[in-house]
């Protein structure tokens, strides 16, 4: 089981960016979907789910932080099409929108 979750978070944390589908991964892996969910959690505490979008807005605050980007482009660069989701998103994580993070960390 530690294996097959540590291979899933690999391809998480390169793919973060695209599209994925947990229900695509687990089969083409050969793994039910409640079975992968449950071994993931099982292994990291939180849901596949969970942790692509941990690593989508980790990789946005290294952004922010580190670059010029506007904030479209970041919400693109982390595999969201929708910037206003995005936001949204982000600001439940970090209870503050990215605007304002990138405000305060460059200050």
């Amino acid at each position: 089981i530690q294996n097959e979750v540590h291979l899933a978070q690999e391809y998480f944390n390169d793919n973060y960016s695209k599209e994925i589908n947990i229900d695509e991964y687990a089969a083409s892996h050969g793994m039910s979907i409640s079975w992968f969910i449950r071994s993931f959690r099982q292994i990291t505490g939180i849901t596949p789910l969970q942790y692509i979008l941990t690593q989508r807005i980790i990789n946005a605050q290294i952004l922010l932080e580190s670059t010029d980007y506007s904030i479209n482009e970041i919400s693109n660069l982390v595999g969201y099409d929708n910037q206003l989701y995005f936001s949204r998103l982000f600001s439940k994580q970090k209870g503050m929108s990215p605007r304002e993070y990138r405000k305060i960390v460059k200050s």
